[in-house]
């Protein structure tokens, strides 16, 4: 060190005698040959690092950085952050973005489906053994459910309903050669139950949405729109079926009911897609047809679940005439008892009501539906399960505070997202096209299409004198040419009826009816979206206009913003009822 060299810092001394001693201290039992080297080597750092000849060695910090470092370099190619999307990308461009990590869009949306459907795979197969391998109950089921999931997943890219992939998924299962293995295995008795499961979501969903004291204020225009097409159109396939398809007449009107029914799943995304795109909201139109729709559905349930009463009766005409109506009655008399039950339990003081509710809520459905198949009142079960969330929700509601959310209608609503994959496929998974009959098949096309053309002459006549216009009128009719859910959920109900038993005939008959349900959701579910999307922002007037019709008890009234209130007040009900 010389004169001109500043001294070293005391610091830095400091700390090579800290470090001589702490090591003193650890090398214990007389090893100073240690010490002794270790002494030196730091002295000739110090003197080294004060002459500027030390060079720093890499720290394990540093190393680790540089590795992620060349990690990061080598995986930027496959970044999303690191290759953003252009303004206007090509068809390549989006694909490639769909593959970049971390997984996103569809491709993530495929990778935690397939995940989650592993691990029940895994947890079946170790519980059930065969089943949940291949040619298994189990395995066939989850295979179609995951296979469902992407089918509508895709066929929503083309903006049609996602019900159509799951359907046209199931029916490929059972009639393609080397995957219909898939079809078959399904036993044919959990397909019934699960269905069943399906059909009481249904059937909770539209009772949380039917608001008794809301339903009042609606127009005349609603009751006419929600009853009188249906009738028409049920009526009608009855008397055609009858003739053409050589049914009885309780099968003929059994019928009818199942294809009188609108599709919710079909009408409501559309309708509130142009709700909140301000097409047709000046006259309410939207919110006038999905009330009159939810209406809709529960009369078809109800006459389908008349007939299928007074059908599967045994015994004399004059019971079998009266069992009908009887367990129609019956199943309204247990959701009263079962809503107002509903009302008390569980108590206010209860830390997870929401839980408890919907627990309650859902068991009291399925004993609906189950229990009065097993005591050979098939109708009561659809109208008790109906009732039921009918009657609970009008208390819950007073109970709420104004701007609440629902939650149990969300936890429903979720609830149907995941059975309606399992409805809409089995029920494409029932129908076998080697056993179809062409002129069965021919023969209900021509029945539909009847139905059909009465139904939209109906439609269209109801709506003179509500201050309509034609093409607004011509959008209505559109709308209520679709159809998937209600058929999906109740069109193979009286072929399991027909399965418990040994009469051919109802077998024939019930797959006949299954048959024609599946061809009406084949050919009207994309019919009425596809119009729905068209015409709607053609024919429906678009953006908030200062004067509103309204239509009550058939007279015209103009009001600006007493409709206004009124149209905002149900608007959120109209949603929840489908």
């Amino acid at each position: 060190m010389t004169s001109n060299d500043p001294p070293p810092e005391y610091s830095e001394v400091e700390d090579s005698f800290t470090d001589v001693e702490l090591h003193d201290v650890k090398v214990e039992n007389g090893v100073n040959d240690t010490t002794e080297d270790i002494i030196m080597v730091k002295d000739t750092e110090v003197q080294n690092k004060d002459r500027g000849q030390v060079k720093e060695k890499p720290t394990v910090s540093k190393t680790k950085n540089s590795k992620m470092a060349a990690l990061k370099q080598t995986v930027q190619p496959c970044l999303r952050k690191a290759n953003p999307l252009p303004e206007n990308p090509t068809v390549c461009e989006k694909i490639k973005d769909m593959f970049l990590l971390p997984p996103h869009g569809f491709v993530g949306f495929i990778l935690q489906i397939t995940i989650i459907c592993l691990q029940i795979w895994g947890i079946l197969a170790a519980i059930t053994g065969s089943e949940a391998m291949p040619g298994g109950n189990f395995f066939s089921l989850l295979v179609l459910f995951v296979l469902c999931v992407i089918g509508g997943r895709l066929i929503s890219l083309a903006n049609l309903p996602p019900l159509l992939g799951m359907l046209i998924v199931g029916v490929l299962l059972r009639n393609v050669p080397g995957i219909k293995i898939v079809g078959e295995s399904i036993d044919a008795k959990w397909s019934g139950h699960l269905r069943k499961l399906a059909l009481t979501v249904i059937l909770l969903r539209a009772g949380l949405g039917l608001d008794i004291v809301k339903l009042r204020k609606l127009s005349f225009a609603v009751l006419r729109l929600a009853f009188t097409p249906c009738l028409c159109e049920a009526i009608t396939v009855g008397i055609v079926s009858h003739f053409l398809l050589g049914f009885p007449w309780t099968w003929s009107l059994m019928l009818g009911c199942i294809l009188g029914a609108l599709s919710p799943a079909v009408t409501v995304p559309s309708l509130v897609s142009l709700q909140d795109r301000r097409y047709g909201v000046a006259k309410g139109i939207p919110t006038m047809c999905l009330a009159a729709g939810g209406l809709d559905n529960v009369l078809s349930v109800t006459g389908f679940a008349v007939f299928v009463g007074i059908i599967f009766s045994e015994g004399d005409m004059a019971v079998t005439i009266i069992k009908g109506p009887l367990g129609a009655l019956l199943g309204i008399v247990y959701g009263f008892v079962a809503g107002i039950m509903l009302w008390y339990l569980p108590g206010k003081d209860s830390s997870n009501s929401l839980f408890y509710r919907g627990m309650l809520l859902f068991g009291c459905g399925l004993i609906a539906i189950f229990g009065s198949s097993a005591v050979s009142l098939s109708g009561a079960g659809p109208l008790g399960c109906l009732t039921t969330a009918t009657v609970a929700a009008y208390k819950w509601r007073l109970q709420r505070q104004p701007g609440e959310p629902d939650d149990l209608g969300g936890v429903i609503a979720l609830a149907w997202l995941i059975v309606q994959h399992f409805l809409f496929g089995l029920i494409g998974a029932a129908v076998d096209i080697s056993n179809i009959q062409p002129n069965t098949a021919g023969l209900g096309i021509a029945t539909l299409f009847i139905g059909l053309c009465v139904r939209s002459a109906v439609s269209f006549s109801v709506t003179i004198g509500t201050g309509f216009n034609l093409k607004e009128r011509i959008f209505i009719t559109l709308t209520w040419l679709s159809k998937a859910t209600v058929q999906a959920a109740i069109g193979g109900l009286a072929l399991d009826k027909a399965l418990e038993g040994d009469n051919q005939d109802d077998i024939r008959m019930g797959t006949d009816v299954l048959t024609i349900a599946v061809l009406a959701i084949v050919i009207c579910a994309p019919v009425g979206a596809t119009c729905m999307g068209i015409f709607g922002p053609r024919f429906l007037a678009h953006g908030d206009e200062e004067e509103v019709r309204v239509e009550c008890g058939g007279s015209v009234t103009s009001s600006s913003e007493s409709a206004c209130h009124k149209e905002s007040e149900i608007k959120s009900e109209c949603r929840k009822m489908q």
